[in-house]
């Protein structure tokens, strides 16, 4: 039986609490609710308390950054609905591997779907692995995406699954040219988090835009200045409300609200910087450039530069999968991007 025959529904069960012995890197899951290495973490980082504890983050603490989850989605976006297609130096090769098009296995996973799986690896942690089986040959006949927290490497480069050494011509493991946004990121998650922190509170709590003080100092009961209070918040929802009557007794001041215009100015921010840990655009997250940078350019244009980018994501996959160990000698692997809305399997057909 091999790696990717346990990864179908129907096998024996399996134990998570399998770890192994050596000291080797371990990768964990971003959905994990715990880490192994908490304490080695918290030697180089310090405390860190996402959720009142000392676990770094998570894939969906991240994802609760909307400039974190608009990033992801274009990345996806771009790349996941793109066949692979194998290449000879002549060209498109005439007989393509079925596994660059198609699964077939009980888990009925896409190979859109087994892309976006491998894209989330490389954007939160940095490195994606596949499952695969041969022929007699060696060619690979089946590729299914590992979940990441299923396995891990140590030092030495052996793959573990499930806590359990395995043959290396079972696995392919894919690394990004991104250390993962999860550890080079770390710090803009934990500033994107506390910012729609800040945004929720600051909507359950907004500043109030006059504040009405006593110029005598006799001083109102509560009841008294409630009457003044009721009076100026229906004035302002009148429709005449631009003109309102206030007494010699009180005095009104107007309040500018700077805190909204900080919180503005910090998400968009947050915006460039994501866009610039994941090789993207400003308007790619639709984040606005600094004045002096400003250059125009149509609509077309910024989709051109970003397409660009995308290569940042989509070279180190096809490196990955053109090695000799995938595909026959002298071959390559591309993503096929002549047509975005071309099918991965079947013909294409109009609407």
């Amino acid at each position: 039986m091999g790696i990717l025959d346990l990864l179908r529904p129907g096998t024996a069960a399996r134990s998570r609490s399998t770890r192994p012995t050596g000291g080797g890197v371990l990768f964990r899951s971003s959905f994990a609710t715990q880490h192994p290495n908490e304490l080695v973490w918290n030697d180089y980082f310090g405390q860190l308390s996402p959720h009142g504890s000392a676990r770094p983050y998570s894939r969906l603490d991240a994802l609760r950054v909307p400039a974190i989850a608009a990033s992801r989605n274009r990345i996806i976006e771009h790349l996941a609905g793109r066949p692979l297609v194998d290449y000879t130096p002549e060209g498109r090769a005439e007989q393509q591997p079925a596994w660059l098009t198609r699964t077939d296995n009980a888990l009925a996973m896409s190979p859109y779907q087994r892309t976006v799986a491998m894209l989330d690896d490389h954007i939160f942690n940095g490195v994606s692995a596949f499952a695969v089986n041969r022929d007699a040959g060696g060619q690979i006949t089946e590729a299914l995406h590992i979940p990441f927290d299923r396995w891990h490497q140590d030092e030495y480069g052996v793959v573990f699954f499930d806590g359990k050494e395995v043959p290396e011509d079972q696995v392919i493991v894919i690394p990004a040219a991104h250390p993962g946004l999860l550890v080079a990121g770390r710090d803009l998650i934990e500033g994107g988090l506390a910012l729609e922190q800040a945004w929720r509170a600051r909507a359950k709590n907004p500043v109030p835009s006059i504040i009405l003080n006593e110029r005598e100092d006799n001083g109102m009961t509560m009841e008294e200045a409630k009457v003044y209070v009721d009076a100026v918040a229906q004035a302002r929802s009148n429709p005449n409300g631009a003109v309102m009557f206030i007494p010699f007794k009180i005095d009104a001041s107007f309040e500018e609200h700077s805190g909204e215009s900080f919180l503005e100015t910090a998400r968009n921010a947050i915006r460039l910087d994501v866009a610039a840990h994941m090789n993207l655009t400003a308007q790619s997250v639709e984040a606005s450039k600094v004045q002096s940078t400003l250059t125009y350019e149509t609509a077309q244009q910024a989709e051109a530069q970003t397409a660009d980018r995308m290569a940042f994501w989509s070279e180190p996959i096809e490196a990955r999968l053109s090695l000799d160990d995938v595909v026959a000698s002298k071959h390559r692997v591309r993503f096929d991007f002549t047509d975005s809305r071309k099918s991965t399997t079947g013909t294409y057909t109009e609407d």
